[in-house]
């Protein structure tokens, strides 16, 4: 039975939107090495954003696109040994705000002609923040009817973890592996430049324990993943060369499920990540104008659930999982920020049949508003936007 519900659990998490308060996406599970013998899965998730935002343009448009997400698990035994390989994708930026802009063209045209007169007045006033000039305040008027401050990009982070899992007896066990974090080719279109990411990968470690009372379905487990620093290496505007840092953040997960009546399984969980100090900086060094970092806060996120066993080869769970905003009152500087916490809830269901298990899965995850106001005075108000996910789960023991 303890197994039977820590799948089904994972998998009515595994369809929500992105975790904490940066790009992730998806978390390391090591569900599958708790299974008996000799076991696979695979999984499939469809994430139907509906994330609308607003300039100060009054341009209303979609701003995050729709995401699908797979996973692949395997594990064998060997002694007190439980050795597996898990692949998944761990991160994205999906965006499309560069398409909410009126004219692309005129933009950058403004966006040009106001950094060099923003650049001269600061010289003749002596200021690093000088006071608007006539010029500036026209190149201004000019982006506020324009342009869209809303990046597009296309960034992914997929992740594979080999994973060993050490029993001492059938209550205590620790687990350790070694995760990849790889970088596909990216894009990333700004109001200063389109920006073109080469692929990149690197390694860091994840350990943790687990405790287990297998005759009250209770299981404990703490995992902690250290930070991963990844080099960046690309082009900017074209042709100038950049380089930068992308740091997969530290994280800690504590996982907790215990039975609390007959058939019927407590789920709770809680996820902390250290966003700070893990932003995404891009460095142009012929033309500092064109830098860029994001700006992200470290975040915590809980879940709580109820699993069900209806009769022997079925069972069903609900899950409500939540993270509080990281930005008192929604407001945010970054252009790149299109919520501020978020509530969901979660259904899922699994069917046993012989060695093969199928768990489904739906979501309706509620994101918090927000209202962007960037250095250059373009806005972005975000309100009332959801997140629908659906998934569906295979897993083979043998």
């Amino acid at each position: 039975m303890l197994n039977y519900y820590t799948i089904l659990g994972t998998l009515a998490l595994s369809t929500t939107v992105a975790h904490a308060g940066g790009w992730e996406t998806g978390r390391l599970d090591t569900g599958f090495l708790y299974q008996d013998g000799s076991y696979l899965e695979a999984s499939y998730g469809s994430l139907d954003y509906s994330i609308n935002g607003t300039t100060q343009a009054n341009q209303k448009h979609e701003m995050a696109k729709d995401q699908k997400r797979m996973s692949l698990s395997g594990k064998f035994e060997v002694g007190n040994f439980d050795i597996g390989l898990t692949s998944f994708g761990s991160g994205a930026i999906q965006m499309d705000g560069q398409a909410a802009a009126v004219d692309t063209s005129t933009c950058t045209t403004a966006l040009g002609n106001y950094t060099i007169a923003a650049r001269a007045a600061a010289q003749a006033q002596g200021t690093a923040t000088p006071t608007p000039t006539a010029d500036m305040s026209v190149q201004a008027n000019l982006m506020g009817a324009n342009c869209s401050v809303v990046p597009s990009a296309d960034v992914k982070l997929n992740t594979q973890a080999l994973m060993s899992r050490y029993s001492f007896n059938d209550k205590y066990s620790v687990v350790a592996g070694v995760r990849q974090a790889k970088l596909k080719t990216s894009s990333l279109n700004t109001l200063a430049a389109t920006y073109i990411v080469d692929a990149v990968n690197k390694t860091g470690v994840v350990y943790g324990f687990a405790y287990e009372r297998p005759d009250i379905a209770l299981k404990l487990e703490v995992l902690r993943s250290e930070k991963i620093t990844v080099g960046l290496t690309g082009k900017a505007a074209g042709s100038l060369p950049l380089t930068g840092t992308l740091v997969v953040p530290e994280a800690t997960t504590i996982s907790f499920q215990t039975g609390i009546a007959e058939n019927t399984l407590l789920m709770a969980s809680a996820y902390m990540v250290n966003w700070t100090g893990s932003d995404i900086e891009l460095n142009v060094a012929a033309n500092d104008s064109l830098n860029q970092k994001s700006d992200f806060s470290n975040t915590t996120s809980y879940s709580l659930g109820l699993g069900r066993r209806l009769n022997e080869a079925t069972s069903a769970s609900l899950t409500y999982s939540w993270e509080e905003g990281t930005n008192r009152g929604g407001a945010s500087t970054s252009p790149f920020t299109m919520s501020n916490g978020s509530q969901t809830l979660a259904a899922g269901v699994k069917h046993k049949i012989e060695s093969i298990t199928i768990s489904g899965g739906i979501s309706y995850t509620k994101v918090g508003d927000v209202d962007v106001t960037h250095s250059t005075g373009l806005t972005a108000n975000y309100a009332g936007n959801s997140v629908t996910a659906v998934g569906v789960k295979f897993g083979y023991n043998f």
